[in-house]
């Protein structure tokens, strides 16, 4: 196999360091997240928010529930423990239902909305229910808080094409391409893109230990002032590429990751916003082309297929 040939185009580290073991993952996900796992740090409250903004809505759902519904359980218990003839409207007899009784005045208590059957008796019960009712308003306080900030945050949702194509191009030169198209509705403008190619030396001494290496890959194209289609994104493999020379097996057998980072301007938040991806090698198809993805109607309009981002046919150099 013959190596790639490192040149001016190799880059310093972007921030992702350079020293690791063999077994090392891919750099990027898919979902854009790195792969470091962050250790050491201890626990620190100051970064719940940071979390509870940045996690799935299936988990923070299911955090906020059970936050509100272990709080109730407890006040009920508090409840129970001064005595369940603190609270008025109680008429059962059984001990469970008492405390599912006071689990559900803690509920109209904690969300003030006070229905007025079961109400609080005694001085000691009044305290604990008006502590409870303070403690509500800025529990849903905070919760309407990070509610906001999850709806209110600016983000990139692309789609990438599954695969990286190696296709023919102008004057029997080849190209490395894939395509990108935005997903949401909001309107993308000044779009610029960075493509790196990592590359991973081995210790020549086999100690388990290697290098990577980035190498910017010089795009045919780095931005679009807009971005409403998608936009196929071409690294020309010429004399200064550094695949230039390389054949399929060349390809399948380094052990290299595409790393793309994709910069835009939101006009819906009026702010700038971020998205990254990589593939790697088993990724790249080599003797394909990617086919339309859109077309015009009668009407005039331009319809934008996301089904077929990553359809191409196979072609032959």
């Amino acid at each position: 196999m013959s190596e790639i040939k490192l040149d001016s185009s190799r880059t310093e580290d972007p921030g992702t360091g350079t020293q690791y073991t063999i077994n090392s993952k891919r750099l990027i996900n898919r979902d854009g997240s790195f792969n470091v796992i962050k250790s050491g740090l201890g626990y620190s409250t100051r970064n719940i928010y940071q979390s509870l903004i940045k996690m799935s809505w299936t988990r923070f759902f299911l955090i906020i529930f059970s936050f509100l519904f272990g709080v109730n359980v407890l006040f009920a218990a508090l409840y129970t423990l001064i005595g369940i003839d603190q609270l008025g409207g109680i008429t059962s007899v059984q001990s469970f239902n008492n405390l599912l009784e006071a689990f559900y005045f803690s509920l109209q208590t904690f969300t003030t909305v006070g229905y007025g059957v079961l109400h609080p008796v005694g001085h000691l019960a009044n305290i604990v229910a008006g502590a409870e009712a303070i403690l509500g308003w800025m529990c849903f306080a905070l919760i309407t808080g990070i509610l906001y900030g999850r709806f209110s945050k600016p983000s990139a949702r692309l789609m990438y094409s599954d695969k990286v194509l190696i296709s023919p191009y102008k004057n029997g030169y080849k190209s490395l391409q894939f395509r990108i198209a935005n997903m949401r509705n909001s309107n993308l403008l000044e779009m610029e893109a960075t493509v790196l190619l990592v590359l991973v030396e081995k210790n020549e001494n086999n100690t388990g230990v290697a290098r990577r290496s980035f190498i910017d890959l010089k795009l045919e194209r780095s931005s679009v002032m807009f971005f409403p289609l998608n936009w196929t994104i071409v690294h020309i493999i010429n004399e200064d590429s550094p695949f230039y020379g390389k054949t399929q097996e060349d390809f399948n057998s380094m052990d290299t990751e595409i790393v793309t980072i994709i910069k835009g301007y939101d006009d819906t938040f009026s702010q700038t916003v971020h998205s990254r991806y990589s593939y790697k090698c088993e990724d790249i198809v080599w003797g394909g082309k990617f086919k339309s993805t859109y077309k015009t109607v009668k009407s005039g309009d331009i319809i934008l297929h996301f089904d077929k981002m990553s359809d191409y046919d196979r072609v032959e150099f």
